[in-house]
């Protein structure tokens, strides 16, 4: 697959092909159709200090999406192949104290979609079926793109 990457520890990006990902039993495989730009991305095609913080190249970037399922783990529930989705980047963990406590904001297991994990500056990204929101039909391509922001 085609996908934006991360590539060096240099300002831009690098078109490149990728193996499509294969989701585990708690994920789906979405065809990404939208992607929209995020100031995250700003700084890490322009690699400033953050993004060098941050970014382990080689990296897929991009999180703000939206798509369609393509593929579903044995454990998904509540999603169909040809639902089209959009998704929360925020990837968070299971087991901290705050994450049992429902303070899900808070937890250290906290990963991001495009700055810790391959993201969905690509042809095809797997995330978590508990990030996915299935987009109603009143919500067009280009904003179903953007709502990671309003969240």
């Amino acid at each position: 697959m085609k996908c934006l990457v991360k590539n060096e520890s240099a300002v831009g990006l690098t078109l490149k092909e990728k193996e499509k990902p294969s989701p585990n039993d708690n994920e789906i495989l979405i065809q990404v159709k939208k992607a929209a730009i995020c100031g995250t991305d700003i700084h890490i095609w322009n690699w400033d200090s953050w993004a060098q913080e941050k970014i382990k190249p080689p990296m897929t970037v991009g999180h703000e999406f939206m798509g369609e399922v393509i593929e579903i783990g044995d454990n998904v529930k509540g999603l169909e192949l040809g639902d089209r989705v959009s998704a929360e980047s925020h990837i968070v963990g299971s087991i901290s104290r705050n994450a049992r406590a429902g303070k899900l904001h808070l937890d250290p297991d906290t990963v991001n979609l495009g700055v810790d994990r391959d993201g969905a500056f690509a042809e095809f990204v797997s995330i978590p079926f508990r990030n996915v929101v299935k987009l109603p039909d009143s919500v067009d391509d280009e904003m179903g793109a953007i709502l990671d922001p309003f969240g």
